[in-house]
């Protein structure tokens, strides 16, 4: 009995030892990959972002579109995620897909008023159960963060809500969206298209995905910017922010970008423009 226990004892102290050298070898391992691996992740990250789009509409009457967002941290800018939108034989019902989990309430909240106004424009009868669906059809979102830019955690507040309406007003008219066109704006359940926050750093994300015209609500083609100004008084530093107006149609043609400013006040003015 007592050889036995020993033996036990003998084998217990062995665990750690072996498993010492598996993680020390797993680390050997992580060490020689790892710089490949980092160098990879945007790729990697983007190739992940459109497989998942492709395979999640796939055989479904669906579309995208890109949405404009604001990231913060110590400085803010400008990100474009994107939205897709399917529509299947169902029960009235609204869904939202995330991945990873970038939606916040007020999205969702923004994702049926949506709904209702894409409904209303193609003259679609309403879900007896659900006063925002479509009776007999199931809507689906799906939202994809914005590829090597994932400092963004969550996409939240109404701010895409005109984007997600003509995305759904494309597959429910049987029409394209405009692949150089973007839009930023809420939605109201009237049609209208409401004001939003980041519009000029929105622009810049806007030009970085190649677009050449951005929707904005009314009023917001020119907008209030803060540049920081820096001043020495002495050994000190004080460092203040004043308010600048910018014109963006005239900002975006000093800087190059090719990007056009339309102001929109309504659902139907976007959708002139944006689908065909």
């Amino acid at each position: 009995m007592k050889k036995r226990v020993r033996r036990v004892r003998r084998k217990q102290k062995g665990l750690p030892d072996k498993l010492a050298v598996l993680i020390f070898l797993a680390g050997i391992l992580v060490g020689c990959g790892g710089y490949y691996l980092l160098e990879r992740v945007p790729e990697l990250l983007e190739e992940i972002r459109l497989i998942d789009i492709e395979t999640w509409l796939e055989n479904a009457s669906g579309a995208s579109v890109p949405i404009l967002a604001v990231a913060s941290g110590e400085e803010q800018f400008g990100v474009a995620a994107t939205l897709a939108v399917k529509v299947v034989p169902g029960n009235g019902g609204i869904y939202i897909d995330i991945d990873p989990m970038l939606v916040g309430f007020e999205f969702q909240d923004a994702a049926r008023t949506a709904v209702e106004v894409a409904r209303t424009q193609a003259g679609l009868p309403v879900d007896p159960n659900d006063q925002s669906g479509i009776k007999d059809y199931d809507v689906m979102f799906l939202v994809v963060g914005p590829g090597e830019k994932v400092q963004i955690q969550a996409i939240d507040g109404p701010s895409a809500g005109a984007a997600t309406a003509l995305a759904l007003m494309a597959v429910l008219e049987n029409k394209h969206l405009k692949e150089d066109y973007v839009i930023t704006g809420t939605i109201e359940a009237d049609g209208s298209i409401g004001q939003v926050g980041g519009v000029f750093y929105k622009a810049q994300a806007a030009h970085e995905i190649g677009a050449t015209h951005m929707l904005v609500p009314p009023g917001q083609s020119v907008v209030t910017v803060y540049k920081q100004v820096t001043r020495r008084i002495g050994p000190w530093q004080f460092v203040s922010y004043v308010p600048e107006t910018l014109d963006l149609n005239e900002y975006s043609e000093q800087q190059g970008w090719g990007l056009e400013i339309i102001e929109v006040s309504n659902i139907e003015e976007a959708a002139a423009l944006m689908l065909e």
